[in-house]
């Protein structure tokens, strides 16, 4: 029996713990005699030694480590809005609406300098290096996106163009920004941010003649942006598999947000991105709480029948995908249940 020993990732001897200090102003009010209600915070922190992983060169043996960031600013605002619209024995309705927002913000990364240079190569100044690798930026906040910019289809009338850069007719159109012929890391381009800009919840609940009960949920994420290669169509034999069907670029449909099939991008550095952006009515469920005056005969304290829906549907804009919250197909889910107590 011989045994083996295998290290799947690098030690890191130096982690340490990730410290936030912060400071925050809220408001809680209520008006009208608590018809209006809610509170407002803003709040302002920095996070040193954040926690992440760190991608690592292939000559290291490892492709990542854990390990900590210099230092992260995060600010940001959340509004929390609760009000009773109507207030009557057979019919009322309360409404709840959360809004947040977070900004963040790299101030400093592992504290390497480099050096400032003018047009003719004099230095003069150093400043603190960004992780070029990990697509950390100082000054930039650590969810944005960096890469070249797709700015649609090459066309049949643009079949020297492409070829300048390896293409066809059919094939992405990358921004070349430097203008040397070449799509490098000198094209690419801040184009958005990973993580919503913003995220909102609205509940709504209403009550029927006392007995019936209505709630639906909605909750939205909004100004993210994800990657999307599957516009790319650069699978080989797309009859052969079984996928979510795509449009493609032919010369007869020349459209401009997919390429054509089994196209020269598949080995590209860069990814095609669309916008996430996503309001989803999220759970619908509406019961009927039976009278005791219909339970006492049968000795029953309690009993309600309720239908409810999960994932009743969404609407996504700019996503031409499944889901656009976690990438993949989600059910919607149907539930008849009863509550009774004896």
């Amino acid at each position: 029996m011989v045994d083996e020993l295998w290290v799947g990732n690098m030690q890191n001897p130096g982690l340490q713990w990730e410290k936030t200090a912060a400071y925050d102003i809220g408001l809680d009010f209520g008006m009208f005699n608590n018809v209006l209600s809610g509170t407002i915070e803003a709040y302002k922190g920095k996070t040193t030694n954040l926690l992440v992983n760190r991608s690592l060169p292939d000559l290291t043996g490892f492709a990542n480590i854990e390990t900590n960031l210099g230092q992260i600013d995060n600010k940001g605002l959340e509004i929390t809005l609760n009000t009773h619209n109507i207030s009557h024995p057979n019919f009322s309705w309360n409404t709840s609406f959360n809004f947040s927002l977070n900004r963040n913000k790299i101030v400093h990364l592992y504290g390497t300098m480099v050096n400032i240079t003018d047009s003719s190569g004099k230095i003069i100044g150093q400043k603190e290096a960004s992780d070029i690798r990990n697509h950390w930026f100082i000054g930039h906040a650590i969810h944005s996106i960096w890469d070249a910019k797709a700015t649609g289809i090459y066309q049949t009338d643009e079949a020297a163009e492409a070829a300048k850069y390896g293409k066809k007719p059919g094939d992405f159109k990358v921004q070349d920004v430097n203008g040397d012929g070449k799509i490098t890391d000198a094209d690419r381009q801040f184009l958005g941010y990973s993580t919503p800009r913003f995220r909102w919840t609205l509940y709504n609940d209403f009550t029927f003649y006392k007995n019936f009960d209505l709630s639906v949920m909605i909750y939205s994420y909004w100004g993210q942006m994800g990657t999307f290669n599957r516009a790319k169509n650069d699978y080989s034999f797309p009859d052969r598999v079984n996928s979510y069907v795509y449009p493609y670029w032919t010369p007869e449909n020349p459209e401009n947000s997919f390429a054509r099939l089994y196209s020269s991008d598949g080995g590209a550095s860069y990814s095609v991105y669309r916008k996430k952006s996503f309001i989803r009515l999220d759970n619908v469920a509406l019961g009927y709480t039976f009278p005791n005056r219909l339970l006492h005969k049968a000795s029953i304290q309690a009993l309600k029948v309720y239908f409810t829906v999960k994932n009743a549907g969404f609407y996504a804009p700019d996503w031409d995908n499944w889901d656009p919250e976690n990438g993949g197909p989600t059910p919607r889910t149907f539930v008849l249940g009863l509550n009774m107590t004896l």
